[in-house]
């Protein structure tokens, strides 16, 4: 199994676990990334806003006798569900949801309508244009920002005021306390639950979970399954999925975010058990999936350097 890996960054811990099944191969936009000294081939390619991006990734899988190519950066979904179709006829598969649930996932006010559409709980959301109905506190954010950039709490008018001058296409949602939680899911081509993992996020740097523990906790598998069930309606799941909660103090469940990739937490999961490597590769091989039981771990982590 040989599987192709975009903008691959930083992301030691999973191309490490992939490489337990199989070859990865990474492609970027820069020769300056971690990524490349861990994979088993490297190359160098346009960003996905530049021409001959997929052509570029075309060539990647035909040299390197792909099996699957999967996208880590959002930027790139909506160009690689639009030429799905061409990888298809080079007998790669594109790890990737549809583009219908990609455009769910992408924009937080279709994220907050699917969730209303399909009774999931989740932060009451505000107009902008009618500041006197918001209740304080409120999180401010951009509707199509990624993981915890350009998050604002905001506690008054005042704040109000200041988020929204510095916030492109804002939403305004209600501020929940309680605990919060990811779920790393991993669904085969045909939108099957494979592997759903609650995490308790610890501790969170720069938007990344730094600190982080397995909890085996049945009311947030089941949420997750019947988001994933939701999401079926919309369009084909596929590959990995990371879903955001939190649970109240009350114990109430409300969903947050959607995002069609790998978590960058998702390390974690392996190490509880959660096999993706050899998941996919049994998809490969078109032959039954192993599934492995999950154990409670608690993640740790750490910074680290290579030097070229």
């Amino acid at each position: 199994m040989t599987i192709i890996l975009t903008a691959i960054g930083k992301r030691v811990e999973l191309i490490k676990h992939l490489k337990t099944k199989g070859r990865v191969v990474g492609v970027d936009s820069s020769e300056l990334n971690v990524g490349r000294y861990y994979t088993d081939g490297f190359y160098v390619i346009p960003k996905a806003s530049q021409s001959g991006y997929i052509e570029a990734l075309i060539d990647v899988c035909s040299k390197e006798k792909a099996d699957y190519i999967i996208p880590l950066h959002e930027a790139e979904f909506d160009i690689l569900c639009n030429n799905r179709s061409r990888f298809d006829e080079i007998g790669v598969t594109l790890v990737l949801s549809d583009k219908a649930v990609i455009d769910i996932c992408k924009d937080k006010y279709k994220t907050s309508a699917f969730f209303e559409k399909y009774s999931l709980s989740y932060p009451k959301t505000y107009d902008k244009n009618n500041r006197e109905a918001i209740k304080y506190p409120v999180i401010i954010k951009p509707a199509d920002g990624m993981g915890s950039m350009g998050v604002f709490v905001v506690e008054d008018e005042d704040d109000l005021s200041y988020a929204l001058k510095k916030t492109e296409n804002p939403i305004i949602q209600e501020k929940i306390d309680g605990t919060e939680y990811t779920m790393d899911v991993l669904c085969d081509m045909k939108g099957e639950i494979v592997y759903i993992v609650p995490r308790e996020r610890l501790e969170v740097r720069d938007g990344e979970v730094n600190k982080s523990r397995v909890v085996k906790d049945d009311s947030i598998i089941e949420l997750s399954k019947k988001v994933v069930s939701s999401l079926r309606q919309e369009g084909t799941v596929r590959g990995p999925l990371t879903l955001q909660c939190f649970k109240t103090s009350s114990a109430d469940l409300k969903m947050l975010e959607i995002n069609p990739r790998f978590g960058g937490g998702v390390p974690l999961s392996f190490a509880a058990g959660a096999d993706y490597a050899d998941a996919l590769l049994a998809m490969s091989e078109k032959r039954d999936i192993s599934i492995n039981g999950i154990s409670e771990k608690t993640m740790l982590r750490f910074d680290d350097s290579i030097f070229i």
